[in-house]
Order: structure tokens, then C-alpha cells, then sequence
């Protein structure tokens, strides 16, 4: 059985209480609109439930479900008293056959915020499936969901996305954020990152067609595949403990790769790469990439797993995310 040991959504505590806020009807027939401006900050908070977030060229939220919703409108001044430096991101635990995994305690970072009064909006819901339409120009989302899963598309801005058991997915995404699953998957599509942490305790990670500029993924039992990326000069830190990492590199990057088992793989043109390596060095340029495994392997690839012709045995583990990719896009350079 799991075990929740923080809600982890703990930006924007707003002082008023939740009594005073307007709750939506039961078998709502009509969305809810609130006007928000055009840079609000968005908090969600989720026991159980389906949660969809999209944006539009309006300046109001709207709020959809069949489900009893809570939503409230903050002004600018009570959001200015509890926006803070750093998210702190609580700890939380699952149980596999083994035993407990924890992911610790962590800090995110904020960057710094547009100057402009920011409006704020609090949704709250014990079980629903809700769909949330933001303005296009939302500053700051910050989501929780105990059970259930997360679906983001085109947001552009800092984000914080917490859910503690189901399935994470974002596409079009681009800014900074956090994106957390105690125990389930994360896959993101097509998005521009500024700055990325991702982690999982169980569960695989993709991104897939994306370009980050800091990023940091990590999986304690899952594996993390990077496909069809690049990535723009900077840092970048790929590591699980029992799952492997595969990187397609679509521009010229610098790769240090570790498998504390010697399982380094490479089909990257004169990569030096030998059976039994423990540690390697691929490529050069400007992006400084490292990767790393305790128990796992290292595969690295130009492009897409797609692309790939007859890849050796050892790259079988891999051929469940090469079938469900879709088709790739034009290459976008090769690392050298």
C-alpha cells in the first residue's frame, strides 16, 4: 500500500479557509468561469481523480466537472504575501515486494516572476474529473493529485506537478518545473524547457522531440529514455538505481555515461565504446550530459529509437518504447 507522507503542493497558502469559498454544483451542466487577468497564479489540489489542464487567449479560468468542485478567486495582494523564493517538495514513500522507497525532500527554485499583479485562483476537489482552461499567459501552476493522473498541454510558464499514484503526461510545455510520480509513469512530448526536474520512485520516464537547456531526471526502479531530444548548451543529469537510461541526441552534446554493472552500450559512430565498460565518453560540444545506472544499462543513439536498423540483442529492453513512438520528425543534427 502506498503511503503519502507529504502533500507537496504547499506554495500559495492562502489564509482564507476553504468554507469561504464558492463551491461548484453537483452535476454541473455549465462550466465555471473566474476571472483571473492575464498572468494568474493557478493552485490545484486533488484526492482522487482525472485532472486536464489546457490554455486559452482569454483572461479567465473556466472549471469543468460533473463532480462537487471547490474554486475561489485570490486577490494580488494575497497571492504577493505567499509567493516565495523555493517550493519545498515534502518527501513521500511507496512499497514494492522489496520493500519502502522514499523519494527525500527536495527544494525547487523558482525564477523570478513578470512584475505584474498576478491574480490567484484555488481549485479543490475529493474525487472528480476535472478539466481546468487557464489563460495563456498563467505565471504559476502548482498542482497536487493523491490517485489518479495529470494531463498538461500547451501551458507555457513554471509549474510545479505532484501525483502520488497514476500516470503524468505533458505536451507542448515549455518554462520551468517540477514534475513528480511517487508511482507511475511521466512522458513528455514536444516541449522547450528551460528547467526541468523530473523524478519517479516507480516508474519510467520519456520525453520524447524535446529540447532542455537544465535538466534533471532521475528513477529509483524505473527506466528514463531521453528520444529524438537535444539539447541547447548547459547541464544535464540522467540517473536511475534499477532501470536503464537511453539517450537519441539530436544535436552535438558532450555524454558521460556510468554503469556500475560495465552494461554501456553505444551505436553512435566512433563512440570507442567497448563490452564491459564501466564508464564512457561520447561526443563533444557544448551540452554536458551524464548519465548513470547502478544496476542498469547505458544506450546511446543518434535520433530516435525508430530510426534504429537492427539493433543488437542487447537493445531489446528497449523495443517496447521504440513501437509505441510515433513516427520521427526530421533529424536535427547528429552528435559527432
Amino acid at each position: 500500500m502506498d503511503r503519502l507522507q507529504g502533500r507537496g503542493a504547499v506554495l500559495l497558502v492562502f489564509t482564507c479557509a476553504l468554507a469561504g469559498a464558492h463551491p461548484l454544483p453537483a452535476q454541473a451542466q455549465t462550466p465555471v468561469v473566474l476571472p483571473a487577468g492575464d498572468a494568474p497564479v493557478v493552485k490545484v489540489m486533488m484526492r482522487t481523480g482525472t485532472l486536464t489542464i489546457r490554455t486559452w487567449n482569454r483572461s479567465d479560468v473556466q472549471v469543468s466537472s460533473l463532480q462537487p468542485v471547490s474554486a475561489r478567486n485570490f486577490k494580488p495582494e494575497a497571492v504577493a504575501r505567499a509567493l516565495a523564493g523555493s517550493i519545498p517538495i515534502f518527501a513521500t514513500s511507496v512499497f514494492d515486494p522489496v520493500g519502502q522507497i522514499t523519494l527525500p525532500q527536495e527544494e525547487f527554485a523558482l525564477p523570478p516572476l513578470s512584475a505584474a499583479p498576478h491574480e490567484g485562483i484555488f481549485v479543490q476537489a475529493a474525487d472528480a474529473d476535472l478539466v481546468l482552461t487557464l489563460p495563456a499567459g498563467t505565471v504559476l501552476l502548482l498542482a497536487s493529485v493523491q490517485r489518479g493522473s495529470i494531463d498538461v498541454q500547451d501551458y507555457h510558464g513554471t509549474f510545479t506537478l505532484l501525483l502520488h499514484n497514476g500516470p503524468m503526461r505533458l505536451r507542448n510545455v515549455s518554462g520551468t518545473g517540477f514534475a513528480q510520480v511517487a508511482r507511475g509513469p511521466i512522458v513528455i512530448f514536444d516541449s522547450q524547457l528551460d528547467r526541468i526536474r523530473a523524478r519517479t520512485a516507480m516508474g519510467n520516464i520519456v520525453f520524447e522531440n524535446c529540447t532542455s537547456r537544465e535538466i534533471q531526471v532521475s528513477s529509483v526502479t524505473g527506466t528514463i529514455v531521453y528520444d529524438g531530444g537535444a539539447f541547447q548548451p548547459g547541464l544535464a543529469r540522467f540517473e536511475t538505481e534499477d532501470g536503464s537510461v537511453a539517450l537519441g541526441i539530436s544535436r552535438d552534446a558532450q555524454v558521460g555515461a556510468h554503469s556500475s554493472v560495465g552494461r554501456i552500450y553505444s551505436v553512435v559512430g566512433g563512440s570507442g565504446v567497448r563490452s564491459g565498460q564501466t564508464d564512457a565518453q561520447v561526443g563533444n560540444g557544448r551540452a554536458m550530459i551524464t548519465a548513470s545506472s547502478s544496476h542498469g544499462a547505458i544506450f546511446l543513439y543518434n535520433g530516435t529509437l525508430r530510426s534504429q536498423q537492427r539493433l543488437p540483442a542487447q537493445w531489446r529492453p528497449l523495443a517496447g518504447f521504440a513501437q509505441r513512438r510515433p513516427p520521427p520528425r526530421p533529424a536535427r543534427g547528429r552528435i559527432h
